[in-house]
């Protein structure tokens, strides 16, 4: 229903204000934005907020009216249900603890997840040191082969 409501809301704020599609074009080309008032498309969150910016609107309050269409519900109720849950999470989670996953503007690559059997790991380890195959380690440990070569250059771990 997200993307329904989405068109309702951008094709009634552009008709009322008077933008044509072709106004918005900076935001959207008329193709795309008629694909997405037919809802027929999701715009990326990039072109969210374009759009948003295009119709006059801060994105936050863009995406409450389509909340609120979707729900049937007024606007004022998505921004203070948003606000609790902005309030029960900031207890929770800092904006440092956000800011900790990003370099300037790039998103942090995540270190490798740890395996969830180390038993299993060290097993495939002796495996390939003794010269088996990833096949011959599968069949042997009867494991997958998938689970073999997710395994076959991994390290184990430190001790904590």
């Amino acid at each position: 229903m997200l993307k329904q409501a989405l068109a309702a809301v951008v094709r009634t704020i552009r008709e009322n204000l008077g933008f044509t599609q072709e106004s918005l074009a900076h935001a959207a080309s008329r193709t795309y934005l008629s694909r997405i008032e037919n809802a027929e498309t999701n715009p990326t969150i990039e072109k969210f907020a374009e759009l948003a910016e295009a119709l006059g609107l801060n994105p936050v309050a863009l995406m409450a009216l389509v909340l609120s269409t979707r729900d049937n519900t007024s606007t004022a109720d998505v921004l203070a249900k948003a606000t609790e849950d902005l309030k029960a999470l900031e207890a929770k989670i800092s904006t440092d603890d956000i800011r900790a996953h990003l370099a300037g503007m790039t998103i942090q690559k995540r270190p490798a997840a740890r395996p969830a059997d180390i038993l299993k790991l060290r097993k495939v380890l002796e495996c390939r040191g003794a010269g088996l195959s990833k096949a011959e380690t599968a069949r042997q440990l009867n494991l997958t082969r998938s689970t073999v070569g997710y395994l076959w250059d991994r390290t184990v771990p430190a001790e904590d």
